[in-house]
Order: structure tokens, then C-alpha cells, then sequence
């Protein structure tokens, strides 16, 4: 088998390492259905060159990590700049990554562990970990909004669970609901200005109760309606 002559070559192989070996989700759903590799997804001015998602056994947690991968295709040396690209993705994800075709040298190592950046060797087709990541706090606003607006992943606001926004129209499966909510903080109040979503289990169990008042109040509209034409109709 040939070996990768460019750079993007590489994003495939790192990407199934972060899958097998990481246990990380690396692909979700685009609008149609049709899924999406998550290779060069971006938020703000940073593109990431390979990203995956991990979560944790604990069925009371929550806890989602990002994994966040800078990729090069150079072989004879590593360049500070290449470590400072790889840690800017600490914006975005909890864990930054330099992954190379080079056996890093000392420096390099050193380089790397200064600024926390793990380092990841690719050999032909298999990914060897050299050094580890420390762990960085991405900012919170930051991380929802690349995971809900980039990788289309969405998270319940009732359940917290994190779900593919739109992995049922793959499966042709059901699905949870947007719902607009005021938030008289934000600009343009009283206008319901903030989305909030709802799996579908969730939108099972609470949205029913919703509707049904929302029955009720049309019902007592209607009522009100009909006394007043019958008052009408009896002048």
C-alpha cells in the first residue's frame, strides 16, 4: 500500500485511531441525514484538523471530553509553530494533540510537554502515542456552541444527555424537538430568543403536559368566543 503523499491522506488514519483506540465519536449527521467525518470542523477563526468526542462509563455523569488533533505530513523535522497550532485548539477541546509521520526528537518532547501538547507518531497506517496531552478547560461557550453548531451534536436540557441532532433522519427514527424560550436577559425581550432542546424521550414525558395546557387555554378562548356571539345574537 502507497504511502499518504498528502497531508489530508492522514486525517483518515488519526481518525480511526481516535475511534478504535480512543473510544471516541468522530463522525455525526449533517441536515439530510448524510453522515459527517469530523475532519476540519471549525468554530471561529480555528479549523480542527481531526476531532472526537469521548464520554465516560458513570451512568450519573455527564462528563464529555474533546479530543482535538493537529496533522502534519513533514518527516524531517518539527517545527515549534506546528506545537503552537496544536495547542491553540485548547479553545475547543480538553485535550490537544501533534500528530506526525517523524520520530520527535528531545526538543521536541520537551516543547511539547511545556505547553501540555501530547504528541502522537503515525506509522504507515497505525498511530503510536508518544506523549500524552495534559487536560485544558476549553471555554464552556465555546465547546457547546462548536459542538451543537459544527459537529451537530445536541444536549437535552432536561436529561443532559448528549444526542446526533440529526441522526434520525438517517434512521428514519423519531426524534425530540427545539423549543423557544424568553430569556429577559438577552437582547430583544419579550420575544422568545432562546432555543432549548429536548430528546425524545424527554419530549415524550414532559412536552404532552405542556400541550395540554396549552389546549386548556385555547378551549377557554373558544368558550369566551362563543358566549360572546350568543350574547350578540340574543340583542
Amino acid at each position: 500500500m502507497p504511502k499518504p503523499a498528502l497531508e489530508k491522506d492522514l486525517y483518515e488514519i488519526v481518525r480511526r485511531y481516535l475511534t478504535k483506540e480512543r473510544g471516541c465519536v468522530t463522525a455525526s449527521f449533517n441536515s439530510r441525514g448524510k453522515q459527517i467525518p469530523y475532519v476540519n470542523r471549525g468554530h471561529g477563526q480555528l479549523i480542527v484538523d481531526v476531532y472526537g468526542l469521548s464520554g465516560v462509563r458513570d451512568t450519573h455523569s455527564r462528563k464529555l471530553e474533546g479530543i482535538a488533533v493537529e496533522v502534519k505530513r513533514k518527516k524531517t523535522s518539527t517545527p515549534r509553530r506546528y506545537i503552537a497550532q496544536a495547542e491553540q485548539y485548547s479553545h475547543l477541546a480538553h485535550r490537544c494533540y501533534l500528530a506526525q509521520p517523524f520520530d520527535f526528537t528531545d526538543k521536541t518532547k520537551i516543547e511539547a510537554a511545556r505547553t501540555g501538547v501530547g504528541l502522537l507518531l503515525i506509522k504507515g497506517r497505525e498511530v503510536e502515542l508518544v506523549s500524552e496531552s495534559r487536560l485544558f478547560s476549553p471555554s464552556p461557550d465555546d465547546f457547546d456552541s462548536f459542538l451543537n453548531n459544527s459537529l451537530q451534536i445536541r444536549q437535552c436540557a432536561i436529561c443532559g444527555c448528549y444526542q446526533f441532532r440529526y441522526a434520525h433522519r438517517a434512521a428514519d427514527s423519531d426524534a425530540g424537538g427545539s423549543h423557544w424560550r424568553r430569556d429577559d436577559i438577552a437582547p430583544s425581550p419579550p420575544k422568545k430568543n432562546k432555543r432549548t432542546y429536548l430528546c425524545a424521550e424527554c419530549e415524550h414525558r414532559w412536552a404532552p403536559g405542556s400541550d395540554f395546557k396549552k389546549l386548556e387555554k385555547q378551549v377557554a378562548r373558544l368558550k369566551n368566543q362563543i358566549a360572546k356571539l350568543r350574547n350578540a345574537l340574543k340583542r
